[in-house]
């Protein structure tokens, strides 16, 4: 089951809140040092006060003010039998395990290097189809991510176009301007991550793979004369020249990213000291530092590393900590650092429901704690956790219903209830009204909310884990963005 984590999502403060983002006043730091728990990066608070949005999200008023949001609706279609998600309408933390194995095909061409010679020897010859096999592998890797990857990218694109576009129109209200360059900054980093630490190596890496592979494989035929010099080329300086390559860009979007959030993590400390919300800011950002200055690196050794081992055996020695040090950092990329988060790309204002910082904070702590423990009564008042339509209405009123859908296609104890619903053959939309109507037959009723308990307990978590991360970001990006009010959203 999933416990609660150390990260967020949530929007930006409200248009009537003073622009400087506010921290905790000195008479909640008692509540906030009590509610800590044992590391900074974990939440798990004890007790909370009823925060205001905590308060309106249990009041009937909220629920018809948050209305709107029931007219969300997802589309599932069809694929091999079962149902799938049409449209992604989500930024995920999507970065596939098995990348953190793509310096793994630069040494693929281990035997073709080492034994460069005529004739090749057999278990030679044996240890190159393995090791091109496995770079030209390496390849399905490097596509599949790339694709989605560049489906996060699209969705970026349109919440940057569309929150733009919100600044320009509101460009004579210094308020919301500074709000929305605020959520810009974030977008912005978001997106180079994207870009340089999935894109771009998904095509250098993935390409060099291909090269690799292949030329690895010919040396098995290299009694060719022609065959022996295109073999060395491919898997000697030109296929690796590319993870070289990469491992320059990758560097340099590393300093950018150290720069960036060691001014995020100094801008913090400044403004309010000895305080539970900094100390958190301060390890997510550390966090992002460390990563940042271990993957940097890593890159920059595994190129050159890359390089030498064209004419020196022992540069595959020195690839070895760099492939182990890579996955690492992808590991701890996909615990730690990255997260899911919805996207405003079509929100107006209204819509977005903007409220502080700080009380989205303290409501996503407040959540986790509550999805964790069941007995909590102040969550109670929130959503009842024997009846499904109440449930039902906590997942549409906090944006999970994407994630929600997908669950119920997903689990073989759910999806064949969706053959129930009246639609065309290969297509599904789902809503709060559809929901509920699948809900109604007797037999359904038990399994659903079995279903919806289960979701609860471990996506909710990790949910409002995800916003809690990203809401730490987007906090310390106000909070140096504040102190620096002159710099453009980047």
């Amino acid at each position: 089951m999933a416990t609660p984590g150390a990260s967020s999502d949530t929007l930006i403060a409200p248009l009537s809140s003073p622009s400087r983002p506010q921290f905790p006043p000195k008479s909640l730091q008692k509540t906030s040092e009590t509610t800590s728990s044992t590391s900074p990066s974990d939440v798990e608070l004890s007790t909370i006060a009823p925060i205001p949005k905590l308060a309106r999200e249990a009041s009937d008023i909220t629920w018809q003010e948050s209305l709107e949001s029931s007219k969300d609706q997802i589309i599932l279609i069809r694929r091999r039998g079962r149902f799938r998600l049409l449209h992604q309408q989500q930024f995920k933390n999507s970065l596939l395990a098995s990348v953190g194995y793509l310096e793994l095909a630069n040494a693929g061409d281990f035997a073709a290097n080492v034994w460069n010679e005529i004739p090749v020897p057999k278990f030679a010859a044996v240890l190159m189809g393995i090791g091109g096999t496995l770079a030209l592998g390496m390849v399905l890797v490097a596509i599949q991510d790339f694709k989605l990857s560049y489906r996060n990218v699209k969705l970026l694109q349109a919440e940057r176009e569309h929150l733009t576009r919100l600044q320009e129109y509101h460009c004579k209200n210094v308020e919301i301007t500074r709000l929305l360059g605020s959520r810009l900054g974030v977008i912005f980093r978001e997106m180079g991550t994207e870009v340089v630490d999935r894109i771009v190596m998904d095509v250098l890496m993935g390409v060099g793979s291909l090269l690799v592979g292949v030329g690895t494989l010919m040396a098995i035929g290299g009694a060719d004369p022609k065959v022996y010099k295109a073999s060395n080329l491919l898997s000697g300086y030109v296929g690796n020249g590319l993870a070289a390559l990469f491992g320059i860009a990758n560097a340099v979007w590393s300093v950018c990213l150290i720069r960036r959030f060691y001014q995020h993590d100094a801008a913090v400390k400044a403004s309010e000291p000895d305080d539970e919300i900094r100390r958190r800011l301060h390890t997510r950002f550390r966090r992002f530092h460390w990563h940042a200055i271990v993957n940097g690196l890593n890159g920059l050794v595994a190129g050159a590393a890359s390089m030498v081992t064209a004419k020196l055996w022992w540069g595959y020695v020195v690839l070895i900590p760099c492939i182990i040090s890579l996955v690492l950092c992808n590991y701890f990329w996909r615990k730690k650092l990255g997260y899911d988060r919805p996207i405003l790309d079509h929100a107006s204002l209204a819509r977005m429901q903007m409220t502080p910082l700080l009380e989205d904070l303290e409501y996503v702590i407040a959540m986790q704690k509550g999805l964790a423990a069941p007995e909590d009564p102040l969550f109670q008042t929130v959503v009842q956790r024997d009846s499904f339509p109440s449930i039902l209405q906590f997942i549409v009123r906090n944006r999970m219903l994407e994630t929600y859908c997908d669950s119920l296609a997903r689990d073989k104890k759910t999806r064949f209830l969706l053959n129930s619903l009246p639609s065309p053959i290969d297509q599904i939309v789902l809503n709060h009204e559809a929901l509920l109507q699948l809900s109604v037959p007797t037999t359904h009723a038990p399994i659903l909310l079995r279903h919806a308990q289960k979701f609860l307990r471990n996506e909710g978590v990790r949910t409002f884990t995800h916003r809690e991360r990203h809401l730490l970001e987007l906090l310390g990006y106000a909070v140096w963005r504040d102190q620096t009010p002159a710099v453009d959203a980047r």
